[in-house]
């Protein structure tokens, strides 16, 4: 599946699941990003390309750092599940992730650990 095919599904399991606690979605025309605002305002950043990566970064304030993300962009971290990885909310340390870039499976994930984020 393309990079916008797979936008869409992002953003079909955020409308269906998790509409209550999202505020906006943009879905950009000109470069395959998506972009949703909760109303807590964490920004949650979506990104595929053509050739089988993502990035999910969620940015929880406008601090350096603070921000958590998964990606699959680079191959140079040693985990397990490498090349798919998890920075840490203020990326100071990387772990295995359970993403493999499939929104079906990933977008739920990704938006529970913002919940759990909500809860503290």
């Amino acid at each position: 599946m393309d990079s916008r095919g797979k936008l869409q599904l992002a953003y079909n399991v955020l409308i269906k699941d998790f509409s209550d606690i999202i505020r906006e979605i943009i879905v950009y025309k000109d470069r395959p990003v998506l972009e949703a605002t909760f109303q807590n305002e964490i920004i949650l950043h979506i990104r595929y390309n053509d050739y089988g990566e993502y990035t999910y970064c969620v940015i929880y304030s406008p601090n350096p750092d603070d921000q958590m993300r998964f990606d699959n962009y680079d191959d140079r971290w040693d985990v397990k599940t490498r090349p798919h990885h998890f920075h840490k909310r203020g990326m100071q340390s990387v772990i295995e992730s359970p993403m493999d870039g499939d929104p079906n499976q990933d977008i739920p994930v990704l938006v529970k650990k913002i919940k759990e984020f909500l809860k503290k």
